[in-house]
């Protein structure tokens, strides 16, 4: 015989699935809508050196030779490599079809997310104008990792949430699946995803603590062991099961010598405050797109301030909610970010989300019609990111626009005697244009005599890789596009490298 409390619970279970169904349909729309507008306005080239390292990789899998550089982001390769082996795609069709979706499940999961704490209204508002937020549409139509690590990330949270308020194995598992997923895509997020996985485990017991671990180690075998195995098969300093250990040491190491990675280099007050712009008022000016023009910078710099200072003014117990669950992982990500990694802001696309909510929130718990001014948000960033995005579409990067260029100018049988010392550009021209001579990072005074002798011209992206005496640099051209397009490479000089006696 049932007793009211089972018919109550299982009331309350039916009601629960009824209303995930629903919310599913919708997020899948959400997800649809998203990649399409994504993938029609992708990027027509590989923009960046590791979006050319990642192509690299599908075509041998490399870590000694950089394709791609350490940790390998072994579940973007293999993503990828489904779509070039299995379906016939380009390499830059396929990795850029990767980023799509995971831009479109990033959308996806935070409507979401932001449903369950905030409610449907809210949550639409929130997907919709995360979609057009420039960092994230500029970076999920790339050929980049951030795009499907934050989404996996996001979908765990969304995984972790559920488990917060009605423990199951299911959602235990879904939790620590896309844990692992999302590590798998982007390692470094490791930490990340397992201060998610484990903050509401708390109170549980311990073995609802081995299941979850039991499942994340389990998911992350699938990506690590094939990763291990494949490199202690190639030519390296280090041979057989320690060749990927020794690859994750020497980034690691490689860090240490770059002030503009690691924060320890060089602790002082001016380089925290210069980090300190590029990395967080960096989610402002590009991220949210102010640096698009002056005026631009005007009117989103107010609007933003209107919408932070009304949310504070009107913060209530459901933000504070929010906040307790949110603020532990986006504080680890923010840290790892500032202190180990440049301030490319792709890096903080897992935070804009947040960012949205203090702007948007206040905005929308305005008293009666005011509230409609919320949509002046999404309406503002419409207006930098689809100007953004066709120009971003039409146009390829700087340094692909400088490939061109040269090969322009210098047919096939010319082109192996023409010397390119370059620090920037030089992975897209061993994609676009192996047959030009390039030596990378390395100065003048190192290439051969017989070589630059032979040279009929000699140019270069970096005039402090080609300061000696006797010669003398010429600029030639420049490329650029905005920074809120993309930031890196968003300026490219060609110098012509010439002795002193040269015309």
């Amino acid at each position: 015989m049932k007793t009211t409390i089972d018919i109550g619970w299982r009331s309350g279970v039916d009601l629960e699935s009824a209303l995930l169904r629903r919310m599913s349909v919708k997020a899948a729309l959400i997800f649809i809508a998203a990649f399409v507008l994504y993938l029609v306005s992708r990027s027509p080239a590989l923009d960046e050196w590791d979006s050319v390292q990642f192509a690299l990789g599908l075509r041998e899998f490399n870590l000694w030779k950089h394709q791609p550089h350490p940790p390998g982001y072994p579940l973007y390769i293999f993503l990828g490599r489904v779509g070039t082996r299995w379906l016939g795609w380009s390499p830059e069709f396929a990795l850029e079809s990767v980023s799509c979706a995971g831009g479109a499940l990033f959308v996806a999961a935070w409507f979401c997310i932001v449903r369950l704490q905030f409610g449907e209204r809210f949550a639409w508002l929130l997907a919709g104008t995360l979609a057009v937020t420039p960092l994230v549409w500029m970076t999920a139509t790339r050929a980049l990792t951030d795009g499907l690590a934050s989404g996996l990330l996001s979908a765990e949270l969304y995984w972790s949430l559920r488990l917060r308020t009605r423990p199951s194995c299911k959602k235990l598992a879904a939790a620590a699946l896309f844990a692992a997923a999302a590590t798998g895509a982007r390692p470094q997020l490791l930490p990340v995803a397992l201060l998610i996985l484990l903050a509401p485990l708390r109170g549980t017991s311990a073995k609802f603590w081995l299941t979850g671990g039991a499942i994340f180690i389990a998911g992350c075998l699938v990506w690590l062991l094939p990763t291990c195995y494949s490199q202690s098969a190639l030519p390296g300093p280090v041979s057989g099961w320690r060749s990927y250990p020794a690859q994750l040491y020497s980034q690691w190491r490689w860090r240490f010598d770059h002030p503009g990675v690691f924060i320890g280099n060089e602790v002082s007050p001016t380089n925290i405050a210069s980090r300190f712009a590029v990395h967080i008022l960096g989610w402002f000016g590009i991220g949210l797109g102010l640096l698009w023009s002056p005026w631009v910078l005007v009117a989103g710099a107010l609007l933003a301030a209107c919408g932070l200072v009304l949310y504070v003014a009107r913060f209530d117990a459901r933000d504070g909610d929010f906040w307790k669950i949110h603020w532990s992982w986006a504080a680890l990500l923010c840290a790892i970010v500032f202190c180990f990694l440049p301030g490319d802001q792709r890096y903080y696309m897992p935070i804009m989300p947040l960012l949205l909510v203090a702007v948007l929130r206040g905005l929308f718990q305005l008293p009666g019609a005011l509230r409609f001014g919320a949509l002046l948000l999404p309406a503002f960033l419409m207006s930098v990111s689809v100007p953004a995005a066709m120009e971003s579409h039409r146009e390829p990067a700087p340094p692909i626009r400088l490939v061109q260029f040269l090969k322009r100018r210098y047919p096939p049988e010319q082109r192996r005697n023409v010397v390119l010392l370059l620090s920037h550009c030089q992975r897209h021209f061993k994609w676009y244009a192996p047959d030009f001579t390039v030596y990378e990072n390395t100065p003048l005074s190192a290439v051969p005599a017989e070589i630059l002798a032979a040279a009929k011209a000699i140019y270069t992206d970096e005039p402090r890789q080609t300061r000696a005496r006797g010669w003398q640099l010429v600029l030639d051209v420049e490329f650029s596009r905005s920074v809120v397009i993309y930031g890196k490479h968003h300026d490219v000089r060609l110098f012509r490298v010439q002795r002193i006696n040269e015309p």
